[in-house]
């Protein structure tokens, strides 16, 4: 298919004109079968089947269903009206407008999908950031990790060191007492003094 060149305001009636179609279609598919309430019924049996059609009771269209239906299809009618009779169509004639109005209807789903396709990228990139912001805050509280069980180990450290000194304390002051008693008595006797010759 030959490409054309689109004046900007064609394609974008076309691709308002796609959308609007779309909301429409969506719409009906949620409105009750009849726009009056109604009662429930069944189809007769088809010749060559036993196929029988049945509607639910329909409760009608709300007030709102009913603005939002007439709105949605006065504006696939206007858009429809604006692409179809855009001043660029009078310079083709014959087949080439058949031709063009499908390459325009191409062009506007081309579009709508490069649309969706940024709008994914946009999303993974949104999504890899934060993936990496994750990776990041659980490297963080790895090291933080580490260093509260370095820190702990340290105290545990210390509090081993304390211990020991508290030890060597006790040991010395015992070692102390015992050599001062022995070298006030001279002779292992406890501290007592000696007897004198006369005495003895």
């Amino acid at each position: 298919m030959a490409d054309y060149d689109f004046p900007d305001d064609l394609r974008d009636a076309q691709l308002r004109l796609h959308q609007a179609r779309s909301a429409y279609r969506a719409l009906c598919r949620e409105l009750p079968w009849s726009v009056e309430p109604a009662e429930g019924w069944t189809g007769e049996e088809g010749h060559y089947s036993s196929y029988r059609r049945e509607f639910p009771e329909s409760p009608g269209w709300s007030e709102e269903q009913r603005a939002e239906e007439a709105r949605l299809r006065e504006l696939v009618l206007t858009l429809s009206i604006e692409v179809s009779t855009h001043p660029h169509w009078a310079a083709l004639a014959g087949p080439d407008v058949v031709k063009a109005r499908m390459a325009l209807k191409h062009a506007e789903h081309a579009g709508a999908e490069n649309a969706r396709a940024e709008k994914a990228g946009a999303e993974n990139a949104r999504a890899e950031k934060a993936g990496a912001e994750n990776a990041r805050a659980e490297k963080a509280g790895a090291e933080n990790a580490c260093a509260e069980k370095a820190g702990a180990e340290n105290a545990r450290a210390e509090k081993a060191g304390a211990e020991n000194a508290r030890a060597g304390d006790t040991v010395a002051a015992s070692g102390s007492g015992g050599g001062a008693a022995q070298d006030s008595a001279g002779d292992g006797s406890g501290g007592a003094p000696p007897m004198s010759s006369a005495a003895a």
